[in-house]
């Protein structure tokens, strides 16, 4: 989209031109009724508005502030700059729920094969009516509690006060909340309050949106960048000190930049602690509930 809106042409057939080099239906309906939309006379942006559930939060914001500021084509550009920076940390968080979610389900497949081998069919059946109701109702009640805002805020302090955790869900809010900051700021045309508010929706840890919105307070109240962020208790000197230096010398692209690129490589070093730790401590479970089976069935 950057490539052809550069060129100069219009935004029907730079969509057209971007589809048909996917493979995703999904994309590709979407830019049919953007298509058409677009032929309406609507911008860009609000083409795309329908299929905003598909998008990141920020993707149309950012889009729009393009679009108002005239740099359309450096918006596309800088969302997928954005994409290529938060892109590996975002595959690391994946693979710290996944990988242990893998082995245990094949853990599971295992056991039941084992015990199907051994003609143990009852053992078998015992075991997955185990599993269907000892495992699958605390799992949907505990995904109903979390749904309740009450729960949620309790869960998100809870892992703020565990050492590791703490710092991965920091770092990971942090990595978000900044990039998307800087991209908006970036693409111009939006007021800080709301470039704020653009970034603020990617934090998912309520507590960490408690603080941050000790921030906001201050830009609402015509505060400078640099005054807004000391309000919060979580965020580390040291970042507090980019961001100063940075509106200080009218280069606060890069203080952010750098705030980005620090709080990247935290997170990818906590979590690799983290995985480290808690893939081992899976795996050997799965082991050895695999032998356990196996002395059970053989004796």
């Amino acid at each position: 989209m950057a490539t052809c809106l550069a060129a100069g042409l219009p935004p029907q057939k730079s969509l057209e031109l971007s589809a048909a080099r996917t493979s995703s239906r999904a994309l590709r309906a979407v830019v049919t009724v953007a298509q058409k939309r677009c032929d309406a006379g609507l911008p860009l942006s609000e083409a795309l508005a329908p299929a905003a559930r598909l998008f990141p939060r920020h993707f149309l914001p950012v889009l729009h502030a393009g679009e108002t500021s005239g740099r359309q084509a450096e918006a596309f550009q800088l969302i997928y700059q954005h994409s290529l920076r938060i892109g590996p940390s975002l595959r690391v968080v994946r693979n710290t729920w996944l990988y242990p979610l893998v082995c245990i389900g094949i853990g599971w497949v295992l056991r039941i094969a084992i015990f199907v081998y051994f003609g143990k069919y009852h053992a078998a059946m015992r075991f997955v009516a185990t599993l269907l109701g000892t495992v699958l109702p605390p799992a949907l009640g505990g995904w109903l509690l979390f749904r309740l805002p009450p729960v949620k805020r309790t869960v998100d302090f809870v892992l703020l006060q565990i050492p590791l955790l703490r710092e991965t869900e920091l770092r990971l809010s942090l990595v978000l909340f900044f990039s998307t900051f800087r991209l908006a700021y970036e693409g111009g045309g939006l007021g800080v309050v709301r470039i704020f508010d653009l970034a603020l929706a990617t934090v998912r840890n309520d507590a960490i949106r408690r603080d941050l919105l000790a921030v906001r307070a201050v830009l609402e109240q015509h505060g400078t960048v640099e005054d807004a962020f000391e309000q919060s208790a979580l965020l580390e000197d040291e970042f507090k000190g980019l961001i100063l230096t940075g509106a200080l010398s009218g280069q606060l692209d890069e203080g952010l930049m750098r705030i980005v690129e620090q709080a990247t490589w935290q997170l990818d070093l906590s979590l690799r602690i983290f995985n480290q730790i808690f893939q081992r401590v899976v795996v050997f479970c799965v082991v050895m509930s695999l032998i356990e089976t196996v002395l059970i069935c053989i004796l």
